[in-house]
């Protein structure tokens, strides 16, 4: 579990970003939503959890899901994207969704509460093994189902991180593995390959030890479709990527920014789009039946 500072760090991020969250025009947490849900196995009617529910990519999913009989509640450290997530959902006329501000390295809920527990792209953020998924276990039924998604950092063909696109990897790499100065809420990014999700096996029996039976780990290459190489740019602005930008000088950002979009914009294809497979990994486990 991340410690005071990196959890103050964790709600600067989210909460800076919570305007232009998911909002650049680049189709990348809702797809990776609806196909959590969809891998999750949430049924009519169940009671879920969302955690780190971001403005909604999981949460608006889920709630079609489970229809009018079932619920789920959002929740996220980060008060601004809680306010967005809210709004939409009022909005909607969802009543079968609530939110709240809350840290979900800590979800305080009863034992048994939730018929299913889910994270779309926050989880691995803070979980450094097992102990971290624990908690997620206990507020499930009996049977009930854990499911989370995560950037790959399986191994690749070229021993590059597969979630950057390959002809930009080693320009934004560095600026995301140098030291935190202990603040470690973005462990996975800066040991990508020493972390518990670095392979299949490594997930599946992380989620093991943690209590989950009927375990299931998939990766899926998700298309990234961008108009420029400065679109690119600015969507890693709008989620937990900024951090590597605030880290930057202004003179910095601006000409690593205009390298990085020049490179890509090499990639266009005859229709003058940019396609990045990117890699994504989709898992799930059961808590144990009484």
């Amino acid at each position: 579990m991340g410690n005071s500072e990196s959890t103050a760090e964790m709600h600067r991020v989210f909460n800076s970003a919570a305007d232009v969250y998911d909002q650049s025009g680049v189709e990348f947490f809702g797809p990776i939503g609806r196909r959590l849900v969809e891998f999750s196995g949430i049924r009519s009617g169940d009671s879920v959890l969302d955690v780190g529910c971001g403005r909604g990519a999981v949460l608006f999913p889920a709630a079609a899901a489970v229809g009018s009989t079932g619920e789920v509640i959002g929740i996220d450290l980060a008060e601004e994207m809680v306010k967005y997530a809210d709004a939409d959902a009022r909005s909607q006329g969802l009543a079968q969704v609530t939110t709240q501000v809350m840290n979900g390295q800590v979800p305080d809920f009863p034992a048994g509460r939730f018929d299913a527990v889910v994270g779309g792209f926050s989880v691995f953020i803070w979980t450094h093994g097992a102990a971290e998924l624990r908690p997620y276990r206990t507020i499930l039924r009996p049977g009930g189902l854990f499911a989370a998604s995560a950037p790959s950092f399986f191994p690749t063909a070229t021993g590059k991180w597969g979630f950057l696109p390959e002809d930009v990897h080693d320009l934004l790499l560095p600026h995301l593995t140098q030291p935190k100065d202990g603040d470690a809420y973005d462990c996975p990014f800066t040991n990508i390959h020493n972390n518990w999700l670095v392979t299949p096996d490594t997930v599946a029996a992380t989620l093991t030890e943690a209590g989950f039976t009927d375990v299931a780990v998939l990766e899926e290459d998700l298309p990234i479709v961008v108009e420029s190489g400065a679109q690119w740019v600015a969507w890693t602005r709008s989620h937990g990527m900024r951090r590597l930008w605030d880290r930057l000088s202004e003179r910095e950002a601006q000409e690593l920014a205009a390298e990085v979009a020049r490179r890509l914009d090499a990639l266009r294809s005859a229709d003058g789009s940019i396609t990045l497979p990117t890699p994504i990994v989709y898992l799930r486990g059961r808590a144990p039946q009484v």
